[in-house]
């Protein structure tokens, strides 16, 4: 029981309004995606995907360096859920005008989340390790 009690205060105490802002954010991408932007010139596919991914994930992971996140891991793993849901819900809510917005199969929804949340966790690993150099050096 202590144990589920900890659990529910962990989740309490994280920046959940951060958390939603870097999910919808990341979704600079799909948007881009949308309106063309990655159809020719110099955002063309595969570079403009892959820069807007690259920008991304820097910028979640100053975000947590920035505001000294005490628990980036866990911030950045439901800043990629986040993104996930945002995602498919972009997607569910474009249906009716786009005819490539194909509703995902309940295991392409997971899958979505999962790979969102990996990043996401990578991230974090990455900015916590980020914070662990800067308070070592004297910089916290």
């Amino acid at each position: 029981m202590a144990t589920k009690e900890t659990a529910r205060n962990d989740l309490r105490e994280l920046p959940w309004p951060t958390i939603v802002a870097l999910g919808a954010f990341a979704l600079i991408r799909p948007v881009l995606s949308i309106v063309g932007a990655y159809d020719d010139g110099p955002l063309e596919k595969p570079v403009g995907p892959l820069v807007f991914t690259a920008l991304i994930i820097v910028g979640w992971i100053a975000a947590a360096v920035v505001l000294r996140s005490p628990r980036p891991v866990a911030t950045l793993t439901f800043a990629g859920v986040a993104y996930g849901v945002l995602a498919v819900l972009l997607n569910i809510a474009l249906q009716p005008f786009l005819d490539s917005a194909d509703l995902p199969p309940v295991p392409g929804v997971i899958g979505i989340i999962a790979l969102n949340a990996a990043q996401g966790a990578v991230c974090g690993l990455i900015a916590l390790w980020l914070l662990g150099r800067r308070k070592g050096s004297g910089g916290a």
